[in-house]
């Protein structure tokens, strides 16, 4: 994974920051952001997911689910 070391003012103003950073090169150029939290619209999504009768799978289930696919491929 590749990582940038920022200066100690760009790590205090983003560890400060209590919304979203944009990271921009020389020109202005927008490269990304950083997160803080979540937004609206992803509590939105978290709370229309969780109302749904959709089925949901524990991180174990998941696995166990992966793995027997795997071993049935072999």
């Amino acid at each position: 994974m590749i990582h940038i070391v920022v200066s100690d003012e760009q790590a205090r103003l983003i560890g400060e920051s209590t919304n979203n950073v944009e990271i921009r090169d020389r020109n202005g150029n927008l490269l990304g952001y950083v997160t803080h939290g979540f937004s609206e619209d992803d509590i939105a999504i978290a709370r229309s997911r969780a109302a749904s009768s959709q089925l949901r799978l524990t991180t174990p289930q998941v696995l166990d689910y992966l793995r027997a696919s795997n071993r049935m491929s072999n």
